[in-house]
């Protein structure tokens, strides 16, 4: 794990100050290279104090070695979209973003979500806002490979829905922060009528992550994207592209899906 991925990781188990020091890494990671200390303190509006104990609570040593890990990783991190070329900088972002998931997620994680899809009497998707178009979406393409599906997107459904559910039946909620209020109630109740549930979230230590049978964490990119229409839910689709991708290598419902395009494509 890289350190900025270690930052995200630990991120909610940072105070609020060191939260500001985390936020200024992810926004302006290149530029702090030839920084010292002092400097890199006055921009966070921390003390020098607060910067050491932030980069021991990432493991490292000194402000020296962070920026000496921080170094070898920095072509790596997606960085927000610039006025200047515009093109060129999304096109970055996202091919950034889509290495940067690619090292958080596990394949097993995906493997084993794909098993209890497959498995499940019912599967609900949970999700609010964008995220809950993200629902909508994975919900289109699961009812298309026959499995019996709904997106949820309304905070007083969830609750409904959730109260209903058994043993039986999968909860997927989808949350970048982890912490949206509607979904982990809802998961909670869930979990209550022993449903299993699994998240995506991008905070193994959230409340959404910690009231979850099985978590797919993934990168946060709101902080880059909150000035601008970019799509935070990038790294969250392109696990759904991961996921659909896995299923249709199923013959059955391969075959399902063909029946679904062919059956359209004849009222067209």
């Amino acid at each position: 794990m890289n350190i900025i991925e270690l930052i995200q990781f630990k991120y909610l188990d940072f105070s609020a100050k060191e939260q500001k020091i985390a936020d200024y890494i992810l926004e302006n990671s290149k530029c702090i290279e030839n920084m010292n200390i002092n400097i890199f303190a006055k921009n966070c509006n921390v003390s020098t104090a607060t910067v050491t104990r932030f980069c021991k609570k990432i493991d490292c040593q000194s402000f020296a070695n962070f920026k000496i890990s921080l170094s070898s990783i920095n072509n790596n991190i997606p960085r927000p979209i610039q006025k200047k070329d515009a093109l060129h900088s999304v096109h970055s972002f996202y091919k950034n973003m889509i290495e940067s998931t690619k090292t958080f997620v596990h394949m097993n994680d995906l493997i084993n979500l794909c098993k209890r899809i497959k498995k499940a009497n019912r599967i609900c998707l949970y999700g609010i806002g964008s995220s809950g178009l993200s629902c909508s979406e994975f919900m289109l393409r699961l009812v298309r490979m026959g499995f019996n599906c709904q997106a949820i997107t309304d905070s007083h459904l969830m609750l409904i829905n959730s109260s209903l559910l058994t043993k039986e039946d999968l909860v997927i909620a989808i949350s970048s922060s982890g912490e949206t209020e509607e979904v982990v109630n809802s998961v909670k109740l869930a979990r209550k009528n022993n449903c299993f549930v699994s998240s995506i979230t991008s905070f193994p230590n959230s409340t959404l992550s910690l009231n979850s049978d099985a978590f797919v964490i993934t990168p946060d990119s709101t902080i880059l994207t909150k000035n601008y229409f970019l799509n935070n839910q990038f790294s969250n689709i392109y696990i759904l592209d991961v996921l659909t991708t896995l299923l249709l290598e199923e013959k059955n419902l391969r075959e399902k899906m063909d029946i679904t395009v062919n059956t359209i494509l004849k009222l067209i």
